[in-house]
């Protein structure tokens, strides 16, 4: 009797952490970002963490906050971050298919404006919904560096 490849585990929605990258077109640069994400009833909501590529780098990485839906295999969702200069919130939308195991997906990006870059992203799930929620639970944590040192 031969040995049958262990099952993966059936999931049913997108919440969980991921990595992935996303290019610019006409060029072979690929930015690595880490996404939480979570999905109740469609609505994807999340963050994503990814390496600070603007020429002022005083902050080596910047986290940007998701808002979307999923229906069947299609997601759409907006990433909102900061703009360094201003202060004020750009968004960059994400389209993108998944595979049925709910652990892939791949697809565009692009700015409202069509003169702006677009481009390409692909992420995979590293992890499940309940380590995912660790992750987020202990990211949201507020941080005093004054509580404990001398």
């Amino acid at each position: 009797m031969a040995n049958s490849p262990p099952k993966r585990r059936q999931t049913k929605d997108l919440s969980g952490l991921w990595t992935g990258f996303y290019a610019y077109d006409l060029t072979d640069d690929a930015v690595m970002f880490t996404a939480w994400i979570k999905e109740e009833g469609g609505k994807v909501t999340g963050s994503i963490l990814e390496e600070n590529l603007t020429e002022e780098q005083d902050i080596a990485e910047y986290e940007a906050r998701i808002t979307g839906y999923r229906q069947g295999l299609d997601v759409h969702f907006t990433k909102i971050a900061l703009d360094d200069e201003s202060g004020e919130p750009f968004m960059l939308r994400y389209h993108g298919d998944v595979d049925a195991d709910c652990c892939l997906i791949s697809g565009v990006w692009f700015f409202d404006d069509p003169s702006d870059w677009t481009g390409t992203f692909m992420m995979t799930r590293i992890s499940g919904e309940l380590k995912a929620r660790t992750a987020v639970a202990a990211s949201d944590t507020p941080r005093n560096s004054d509580q404990g040192e001398s």
